[in-house]
């Protein structure tokens, strides 16, 4: 069975009658049509392999919730990993321009390419259904029995990159590579990627730390490595933070597990401890009665019979006092600031006197810098 001849552009090109032409131009009209070609050819390639990027993010920005962020996502991924691919799958176009055997490129390795686009294309659309999938389970879970979804959100993001890794070893198998060979490369790559990305290894090691002993989770607001925050997603990788002002944070696992990590509101309840000054010449208990009395009026104020008062400190211009009192987690901040308007108020309706530093100066002139001090204006 004889192979069917198909014409290309530049075998039209080719074709032209240049005997009419000076013979410089006719020399190099060959390569200039043969290399002309190739760069039209790479040009066009791009321009597909970029709109097939532009397809798969406008395909992911619909998808994602628009509450969560787009960037760095799988989508973003994969629309890179598409354009890439892309201009791997039409690359036989301008190798056969430039003389390769461009049929018989396509015959050897276009049902493999094809297939390992299919694998990672399928690789994408599963990976990021079941990632949802889980995480839209764990939020169902938390929001109706209150079901820890911080081990869930982890373990969607672990098996989508479980998913990738696996995808990317069929992909090449597909394109010829032997599986000894294969083994061989992958594990290669692995000790150069293991020593290299060392600090990442050691941030997957710790996300693992996070999601078994679970110091946090999804919704807590902490303090970590200097940043706070309520956490908002933990992944294999990282940790996100919201602070108050609606940024997003993130920060390296190995971060978060080797720092210090203070946890505002894994307890119902928290023990707010605030300090108040008072002039000396004040009588002492009655400032304290004043105190514990107020304090205990505030009707969010829990375990009233553990509220405590007492002297703190002896300062330089002030007596200072000290109380703590319990409060419900999710009412601290607002408790503390309606604790402190309402104490200054009984302060000031009993005539207690809340001193602050007065800055005196005293201006010393005698016998003759007195005279100088009067004719100069100086003090």
């Amino acid at each position: 069975m004889t192979r069917p001849i198909l014409l290309t552009p530049s075998d039209f090109l080719l074709g032209l009658d240049t005997s009419g032409w000076p013979l410089w131009a006719a020399a190099i009209w060959p390569d200039t049509v043969k290399w002309g070609l190739v760069i039209a050819s790479v040009g066009l390639i791009w321009l597909v392999a970029s709109l097939v990027k532009f397809l798969i993010l406008l395909t992911g920005r619909r998808l994602t919730p628009k509450d969560q962020p787009f960037e760095g996502t799988s989508w973003d991924l994969a629309a890179s990993t598409g354009r890439f691919f892309g201009f791997i799958l039409l690359m036989p176009l301008p190798l056969g321009l430039a003389g390769y055997d461009w049929h018989g490129l396509v015959e050897k390795h276009g049902p493999g390419a094809f297939a390992a686009s299919v694998i990672l294309v399928a690789a994408f659309v599963i990976a990021n259904t079941l990632s949802r999938s889980l995480r839209r389970f764990g939020a169902k879970a938390h929001a109706h029995s209150g079901a820890d979804d911080t081990l869930i959100a982890f373990s969607a993001s672990l098996i989508k990159y479980i998913i990738f890794a696996v995808a990317i070893v069929f992909a090449l198998s597909q394109l010829g590579f032997p599986a000894a060979s294969l083994a061989a490369v992958l594990g290669a790559a692995g000790l150069a990627i293991g020593l290299a990305l060392q600090d990442t290894l050691k941030s997957v090691a710790a996300g693992v730390m996070l999601a078994i002993f679970r110091p946090f989770r999804i919704g807590d607001y902490v303090s970590v490595a200097g940043l706070d925050g309520t956490i908002t997603n933990i992944t294999p990788f990282t940790t996100s933070l919201r602070q108050i002002d609606n940024k997003i944070v993130s920060i390296t696992n190995d971060k978060v597990w080797g720092d210090p990590l203070i946890n505002f509101t894994a307890e119902p309840q928290r023990r707010l401890d605030l300090f108040f000054d008072i002039a000396y010449e004040t009588d002492l208990d009655h400032a304290l009665k004043v105190l514990r009395e107020t304090v205990n009026a505030h009707e969010h104020v829990l375990q009233k019979d553990t509220t405590w008062t007492g002297v703190h400190e002896l300062a330089d211009w002030s007596v200072k006092l000290r109380l703590r009192a319990w409060v419900a987690t999710s009412d601290v901040v607002d408790i503390r600031a309606d604790l402190l308007r309402i104490v200054k108020l009984s302060f000031d309706r009993e005539g207690i006197s809340i001193p602050y530093p007065h800055q005196v100066q005293v201006n010393y002139a005698t016998g003759r810098d007195a005279a100088t001090a009067k004719e100069t204006g100086a003090p």
